[in-house]
């Protein structure tokens, strides 16, 4: 008897265990249910919500496709206009640089001509002097060769613009003045 007292024991016990299972079971379904029901009146209402905004951002992608189509074109004719605007800045570049060594040119021509003007200023006094019986001045006494202004200093270079009329005219009056120097020292001797 003992053995068919435990075995109904285990039965009652195991009946017990079933029955508190199935109720739970029950008892989770029906909240899981509560829950997923929240849920669902919760989604409804944000897609609710969400309704209106949506319809308005459409409405605004409507509003902004054909101006999204004028852009990519935009975008191209400043590409082409940034290239020509460098293309012009490369060519004043250019131009700057070929300004630059004209005017270094226009420097050393007048250079030139201020260095002939002054050998032949010595050159005709010299011979004025010995013409009239005097000692050959030195040429750093001349007014000529004496500078009334002080140089400039070294970072800075004047501005000097020269007419070509103007050098050639010089260089023919130097060459003619060097030339009538020396014509009157061999009259001389």
């Amino acid at each position: 008897m003992t053995a068919d007292l435990i075995l109904s024991i285990a039965l009652v016990v195991l009946v017990l265990v079933g029955a508190w299972a199935a109720i739970e079971i029950a008892l989770t379904m029906r909240s899981a249910r509560r829950d997923v029901g929240a849920l669902t009146t919760s989604a409804r209402e944000v897609v609710e919500q969400v309704q209106p905004v949506v319809a308005k951002l459409d409405g605004i992608m409507d509003e902004l496709e054909p101006s999204a189509k004028r852009v990519t074109p935009l975008l191209e004719k400043t590409e082409v206009a940034v290239g020509e605007v460098t293309v012009s800045l490369d060519r004043v570049n250019g131009i700057l640089e070929d300004v630059s060594s004209v005017s270094g040119a226009a420097s050393s021509v007048t250079g030139a001509v201020k260095g002939v003007a002054e050998s032949a200023a010595s050159g005709v006094a010299g011979v004025v002097s010995r013409l009239r019986g005097e000692s050959a001045p030195d040429a750093a006494a001349l007014p000529e060769t004496q500078h009334t202004r002080p140089e400039p200093k070294q970072e800075e270079v004047p501005t000097r613009y020269v007419d070509y009329a103007d050098v050639a005219a010089a260089a023919d009056a130097a060459a003619g003045t060097d030339a009538s120097a020396e014509d009157a020292e061999e009259e001389k001797n």
